[in-house]
């Protein structure tokens, strides 16, 4: 069965989302489909970002975040990821290379993932 897979991150980071979007794209987390912010709407302010966001969170069957050195600091992916979980989304979070951030708040208990596909694969059971 196909999984949409929602992926969460700080946008200095999207270099990781394009790296997960073309694993799914070649298959690499099994029939799995990416979905994440498709424009960068944060100059039309709050309301326009959640609306963006929250019903492809809401239409995910999980929501995967990516831990970089800051991604605890900001306040759009604990959003995100609370979303997630009032919408009882399986939540995943995967370390980014080379980085030491820790997890958002009220998420610390996550188990961290390394950053690769048949990790991610192994938990979305793809």
């Amino acid at each position: 069965m196909s999984q949409s897979l929602f992926v969460s991150y700080v946008y200095e980071d999207k270099r990781f989302f394009d790296e997960v979007r073309a694993w799914a794209t070649r298959g690499a987390l099994g029939d799995v489909t990416v979905t994440g912010e498709a424009a960068d709407v944060r100059q039309d302010g709050a309301a326009a970002i959640e609306a963006h966001l929250k019903p492809k969170i809401q239409g995910a069957t999980a929501v995967l975040v990516l831990v970089g050195n800051d991604t605890h600091n900001h306040d759009w992916v604990r959003r995100e990821l609370a979303w997630a979980t009032s919408a009882n989304k399986r939540v995943l979070a995967a370390r980014l290379p080379g980085t030491t951030g820790a997890l958002p708040l009220g998420f610390t208990h996550l188990h961290l993932l390394p950053f690769d596909p048949s990790s991610i694969r192994k938990v979305l059971g793809t």
